[in-house]
């Protein structure tokens, strides 16, 4: 890794790379810029040994267009966060780069959209990831999704009068079609102000046309065959949707905002993505160390995933806080013990070793739920 993050711009409009360059020098000027106005040899833009940490490019070029140029990125640096500038934002656009592209931005860019791509490269690099694990991670083929509710979903959202319930429990059950529409529902190109967490309002804004192409696009582009495999999918899939629905319990008994409520769901569904990283590179046969700088090696992965993916710095921080439950700095923020107690119930722990953990927040609605809890099956 290079000790300034490296970002290369490409662009057959040299007005707007240099626009580009003026922006991003106000915002990190130590960083390293590289700029490529021939999209057909955009890689012969970087010196030779140099690693990109962000690409952008433009999505209307000639001879080439920025979905290509993106899949010839994610094959030749697929460590990199990967951004399509577009002024058309149709379903057709988005959908067609939802794989190969990180962040869709609209055109005209703004310092804030850049300052966004800046901070999720700075969050990356702070993790230290080795860079075998980062080019895993990469791909657009690095988490496996379970074939069969991929077509319930489909049969649902095909339907003449689609169910959004029902959609949305399909979504709930599977961690890594609810990671990318969340993806998705909180990205610039849809122009909301205020993030969302919610797996049914992320529905209504993509819309069930975009949703229906989105999980049709990961269906022809994921495979599974080892029944072994299906199996251990769904067994981490469910226990994380279980997982999600104890913090959902836990935090409405902690009196905790339905806004907190649809992150701690969210955050706990999601902490999914790290196991289910694991089980595709166990397949592949790839060593996965059990912890990375001191944090399991699960919850590290899924803050990369979250990370990479745009998702907010506090949902993240969040997952990271569950794991170093000892060290949380504020005991007056209770969801990274719910999210903790969850976990650990999920896990199998006594509601007596779990009581003791919410005496120590002295929180009596929380211990009450906790005695509540179903014996987990």
């Amino acid at each position: 890794m290079s000790a300034k993050p490296v970002v290369l711009f490409i662009d057959d409009d040299s007005f707007m790379l240099k626009a580009l360059l003026r922006a991003s020098l106000r915002l990190q000027q130590g960083w390293t810029y590289y700029l490529c106005d021939d999209p057909q040899h955009w890689p012969s833009a970087l010196p030779d040994g140099v690693l990109p940490d962000l690409i952008v490019s433009d999505f209307l070029m000639p001879d080439l267009n920025g979905d290509m140029v993106l899949a010839q990125a994610m094959a030749l640096y697929p460590q990199t966060v990967r951004v399509l500038m577009t002024g058309d934002t149709t379903e057709e656009v988005v959908s067609s780069v939802s794989l190969q592209a990180h962040f869709v931005l609209g055109k005209p860019f703004s310092e804030q959209d850049l300052q966004q791509l800046f901070g999720c490269v700075e969050r990356l690099r702070s993790l230290q990831i080795p860079l075998h694990m980062r080019q895993l991670l990469g791909q657009a083929d690095n988490l496996p999704v379970l074939p069969a509710i991929i077509r319930q979903l489909r049969q649902v959202l095909a339907a003449e009068n689609a169910d959004l319930i029902q959609a949305v429990d399909l979504v709930a059950h599977e961690p890594v079609i609810a990671a990318r529409l969340l993806q998705l529902a909180n990205s610039a190109f849809l122009g909301y102000s205020r993030p969302t967490h919610s797996l049914a309002e992320s529905l209504l804004r993509l819309g069930l046309r975009l949703v229906e192409a989105i999980v049709t696009l990961m269906a022809v582009d994921q495979s599974i065959s080892a029944t072994a495999t299906d199996s251990s999918h769904r067994a981490i899939s469910e226990q994380a949707f279980k997982q999600a629905g104890i913090a959902r319990q836990l935090a409405h008994a902690a009196q905790l905002s339905p806004e907190q409520q649809d992150q701690l769901f969210v955050c706990a569904l999601l902490s999914a993505l790290g196991p289910l990283s694991k089980l595709k590179w166990q397949q592949d046969n790839s060593i996965i160390p059990a912890s990375i700088n001191g944090i399991n090696s699960d919850s590290v992965i899924t803050i990369y995933l979250l990370t990479l993916w745009g998702y907010p710095a506090a949902l993240c921080q969040l997952e990271q806080d569950k794991c170093l439950y000892g060290a949380t700095p504020d005991p007056a923020d209770l969801k990274p013990y719910i999210l903790f107690i969850a976990s650990e119930y999920q896990r199998g722990c006594s509601k007596e070793y779990l009581q003791n953990s919410a005496r120590l927040l002295q929180h009596i609605g929380l211990q009450q739920a906790v005695l509540q809890l179903p014996v987990p099956a």
